[in-house]
């Protein structure tokens, strides 16, 4: 069934763009009488997207190409396996050039079949190429020429490829024109390694980016620290000399209270001394006085 089906579907999705529905159609009502079970699949299929449709395109028409840059994929995977920082460097550069030229053909390709890319479009295919050398699954998507949406690589997550592919189970990889088959993708076993490599070495690289992050706040905290501890010490510093302060400020206080006081004991008795002096004065006053008359 799913080879019949794959078979079915490579026709549809060579045809325009603006005849896939109706063909789709056609050929599930054919196939109605005889296979209802494969018609009801014909008719799932769905129509490309523009980019998806470009990107089969380039798998029918230059499939040579498309296998050389999807290989390039397998290399940077293998570099990036080993750290090999000089190979990627050298290998990124090369997949630039080589998707940048394989979306520049499948967009002359496509506007001389009268359907001419926009800008946003030629971007989905450039992204969905780039997709195709980041992941062996994904590899198998763009060249399968069954795509339905664009891709989009997440880093060293898997590409999503869910409802990707018309046919998910067809044979991955088509023939070339002159019928020599494309290398095949690794089989299920390699692929299951290939992608456990990558997520253990995607886990490394978090766990120590967790532990650069950790060891960067200890450091932050460290030094945090030591402000608080100089600020500390300054603080204290500065209590200690307010309390010598305030300890002399009580002490001359306190002479200021004595002198205080004994300064009304003496004012007391100059007042009382005062007084006297003026009682005896006004007395030998009254006396004279006296004296005075009876002379």
């Amino acid at each position: 069934m799913v080879a019949a089906l794959d078979v079915l579907a490579r026709e549809l999705y060579a045809i325009q763009p603006q005849d896939f529905t109706a063909a789709r159609n056609t050929r599930a009502q054919e196939l109605k009488p005889s296979d209802a079970a494969l018609a009801k699949q014909v008719a799932a299929l769905r129509k490309p997207a523009p980019s998806a449709w470009v990107v089969n395109l380039l798998a029918r028409e230059h499939p040579d190409d498309l296998t050389a840059l999807l290989a390039l994929g397998e290399r940077m995977r293998t570099a990036q396996e080993q750290l090999d920082r000089d190979a990627l460097r050298r290998l990124g550069g090369e997949r630039r050039a080589a998707v940048t030229a394989l979306a520049q053909a499948g967009a002359a390709r496509a506007a001389g079949l009268g359907h001419p890319p926009t800008a946003a479009v030629l971007g989905d295919v450039e992204q969905t190429l780039l997709a195709g050398t980041s992941d062996p699954a994904a590899a198998g998507a763009v060249a399968s020429g069954l795509l339905v949406k664009p891709l989009r690589a997440g880093g060293f997550d898997p590409v999503d490829l869910l409802g990707a592919v018309a046919v998910p189970d067809a044979a991955p990889w088509v023939a070339s024109p002159g019928g020599a088959q494309s290398p095949a993708l690794p089989d299920p076993v390699q692929l299951a390694d290939v992608r456990r490599r990558r997520e253990t070495r995607a886990e490394a690289e978090r766990q120590e980016h967790n532990a650069d992050a950790a060891a960067a706040e200890v450091d932050a905290l460290e030094r945090r620290a030591h402000r608080l501890e100089v600020r500390r010490a300054s603080l204290e510093a500065e209590i200690a000399e307010l309390r010598e302060q305030l300890d002399t400020a009580e002490a001359a206080l306190g002479a200021v209270t004595n002198d205080d006081d004994a300064l009304a004991e003496a004012r007391t008795q100059a007042t009382r001394a005062a007084d006297d002096a003026r009682a005896r004065a006004r007395d030998a006053r009254d006396a004279a006085d006296a004296l005075e008359k009876t002379d």
